[in-house]
């Protein structure tokens, strides 16, 4: 905090401590709840409509009761896959895991496969998992026949904070080194003449030690959710499968297929989320794919442009000094507690950018409070001397020019 009141010297002393301060701060995390809660209440108030390029085949309640027990027959997504290859689908997104193979019905499988490989632009899930409680994490494709016949591989990791919600994806992640892009990127990507590059996100530094039985993450992003749940177009998988969709709603979009029942698949708490109100995975993915579709993806600042935007922050009581109005220090640090949120909305609205701001307020406003605190410690300690300096017993005595000196 700038005191207006001391020399250059003296708060450029105090801009260094503050700065300082700032950064404990931010390392050590103890600011990250107050700045989500602070994202999420603006990202809920920040909505948008969502085109109809993404669409959800949901296996829902419906499906259940008219297909049978969960897992379905594999002979019945293939039958899915043919309707939409048949519908000309621009691409297609299962988020439904096919990690092992029906030893009771192979022929399901080869259905499956020939199925995914006539369409061409089915794109499968890939994550990792350990096989026994404490043993080292295996990455899970699809059974070896489905595998071949796939287009592309995409990772289905829905990264969740330390408070348990879901605001980002990392767009790339593997085993021993981030191989695989996010199932969304993955679809995205088919049928582009290269893969986007550069990828938006925090990024890792390079070189960093990786271990082979470690899952990697990297090009982390924040996503714009839509919406809550239920924001994008939806079809009953059932409906599909039965005729009664019409193929104009698929001819030439995205699809996305995955359960929306409860006690299937991943249910995530997001930053745009009701209470109990929780979104089903396929539809995190459908935001994700959105996202990329139309450039909403926000990356969040790393640690030097946090800490060059909050210098200049904490640089305006400098900057201002002297301007006539602005030479009183409360009156400085209000409108920088003002300018600081200010300052991460327009970042995140223009710039698709998020700064966290609550370390570099809280800077402020502790140093508004011990500038009072001295001012009014300062105050007494005069009030204090000011009997003593109306005594003039402090003051030297005049010299009486007129007096000679002794010889």
């Amino acid at each position: 905090m700038i005191i207006a009141a001391l020399p250059l010297l003296k708060r450029a002393l105090a801009w260094v401590a503050g700065f300082a301060a700032a950064l404990l701060l931010i390392a050590s995390g103890v600011m990250q709840p107050l700045d989500n809660a602070l994202y999420d209440a603006h990202m809920r108030h920040w909505p948008y409509a969502t085109s109809d390029q993404v669409v959800i085949i949901a296996i829902d309640p419906q499906s259940l009761a008219g297909l049978g027990n969960w897992p379905l027959p594999r002979s019945v997504h293939a039958q899915l896959i043919r309707k939409l290859t048949a519908a000309g689908v621009r691409g297609v997104g299962m988020d439904v895991t096919m990690a092992e193979a029906d030893v009771g019905h192979p022929e399901n499988d080869l259905a499956y496969a020939q199925a995914i490989h006539d369409n061409g632009h089915v794109v499968m899930p890939v994550f990792a998992e350990a096989p026994e409680l404490g043993g080292v994490l295996e990455e899970v494709l699809p059974t070896p026949d489905i595998a071949r016949n796939a287009a592309a591989f995409g990772h289905v990791d829905a990264s969740k904070d330390p408070d348990g919600v879901t605001r980002g994806v990392y767009l790339k992640a593997g085993l021993g080194q981030p191989q695989w892009s996010a199932l969304a990127l993955a679809l995205y990507e088919l049928g582009q003449s290269s893969p986007l590059h550069p990828l938006p996100g925090l990024h890792q530094p390079e070189g960093m030690a990786k271990s082979p039985y470690e899952w990697i993450r990297d090009d982390y992003v924040l996503i714009r959710f839509a919406s809550s749940a239920g924001a994008f177009n939806q079809v009953s998988y059932i409906d599909v499968l039965q005729g009664r969709v019409p193929d104009a709603l698929l001819r030439g979009r995205w699809v996305l297929i995955g359960a929306t029942a409860a006690g299937l698949g991943d249910q995530l708490a997001t930053s745009a989320s009701r209470p109990n109100s929780p979104m089903p995975g396929v539809e995190y993915q459908a935001n994700i794919l959105e996202s990329l579709r139309d450039g909403r993806l926000i990356t969040p600042l790393n640690l030097p442009a946090q800490l060059l935007f909050g210098s200049l922050v904490l640089a305006l009581p400098l900057a201002f000094h002297g301007v006539p109005g602005l030479r009183r220090t409360r009156v400085l640090a209000v409108l920088s507690l003002g300018v600081i949120p200010l300052m991460s909305l327009l970042l995140l609205r223009a710039g698709n950018l998020w700064w966290p701001p609550t370390g570099w307020m809280a800077i402020v406003a502790i140093g508004l409070a011990l500038h009072l605190l001295m001012q009014r410690l300062e105050a007494r300690h005069e009030r204090r001397l000011a009997p003593l300096a109306d005594s003039g017993w402090w003051q030297p005595a005049p010299h009486d020019a007129a007096t000679p000196r002794a010889t």
